[in-house]
């Protein structure tokens, strides 16, 4: 059975989830590394990827050639489902020059970076950003292929994401989902593995991680089949010095109890995420559905 769509995230999580990425967003952009990628994400470290704003800008470059791989090379309208400040989106605009783009945060401050960043790439006349909560119903039409990069997760669960997400997708749209997924069932975690879970979940105000057979069976029954699903784990870089020093730092954060401000709480996260890499976990993975 379908579950509800467009009731949209809970009050309390929302205004976390706009304090996080409005206190966060500048200091991920100021020390991610991403530069002209304008990237949030994790990047990905192939052969002859040699800086880390090339590797913050592979994944976009994968997301466009398993598009191109499945026959999606010109989109009419594109809608990335967590879009930060653009990158991605603007990324997508030079692959399809036709296409129309639409990028939903809930943070005021990267809507507002989003849309400063379209006008000084002349791209405003076909790059629509809003300020939205991307569970509740989008106000133009369904979409040719929806995007969401590490955001799904932000979702209370995959039934709800999903049930969203093929709302605002014609039939035969696809669906694209790089994020963090759980190597084996939750219900199979140690302890230890929980925790792990738990302090990333809480960490990042995450509302549910899945693994990927929860995850294809909660698209399966909303009316996706999956087309493609690819695991970019190997391609991750876990023993940075940054990441070496989160061992250290996010840790001794949690205990004090610095998890309600945004640079702790990023902190904690992400520490908690590497370790569940570390650990084998977690994987990192791109699934590519269709809406049925």
């Amino acid at each position: 059975m379908s579950a509800p769509s467009g009731i949209g995230l809970a009050a309390g999580q929302a205004q976390a989830l706009r304090r996080y990425y409005g206190a966060s967003t500048g200091r991920f952009l100021r020390f991610g590394g991403s530069g002209a990628s304008l990237a949030i994400h994790r990047g990905l470290w192939p052969k002859g990827v040699t800086s880390a704003e090339a590797a913050a800008a592979e994944i976009n470059e994968r997301v466009v050639a398993r598009l191109d791989q499945h026959g999606i090379t010109s989109p009419d309208l594109l809608r990335d489902l967590g879009c930060g400040v653009g990158g991605s989106l603007f990324r997508f605009a030079a692959a399809w020059p036709e296409a129309r783009l639409e990028g939903l945060t809930l943070s005021a401050r990267q809507a507002d970076m989003a849309r400063r960043f379209a006008r000084e790439r002349a791209l405003a006349d076909r790059v629509t950003i809003r300020c939205a909560d991307f569970l509740k119903p989008p106000e133009g039409p369904p979409a040719d292929v929806a995007v969401a990069i590490e955001s799904h997760v932000h979702a209370p669960s995959a039934a709800a994401f999903f049930a969203a997400a093929r709302a605002g997708l014609r039939r035969g749209g696809h669906l694209v989902i790089v994020d963090d997924m759980l190597a084996k069932p939750e219900a199979d975690l140690t302890p230890a593995e929980a925790r792990c879970l738990q302090t990333f979940r809480r960490g990042w105000h995450l509302g549910h991680v899945p693994d990927l057979a929860a995850l294809t069976g909660a698209a399966a029954a909303q009316g996706f089949a999956i087309r493609h699903d690819e695991d970019f784990t190997p391609l991750l870089r876990l023993d940075r010095l940054r990441d070496r020093a989160l061992r250290v730092a996010g840790p001794l954060a949690d205990a004090a109890g610095l998890g309600r401000w945004p640079l702790f709480s990023n902190m904690i996260g992400g520490n908690a995420l590497t370790v569940g890499y570390l650990r084998g976990l977690m994987r990192y993975r791109l699934i590519l559905l269709e809406a049925l």
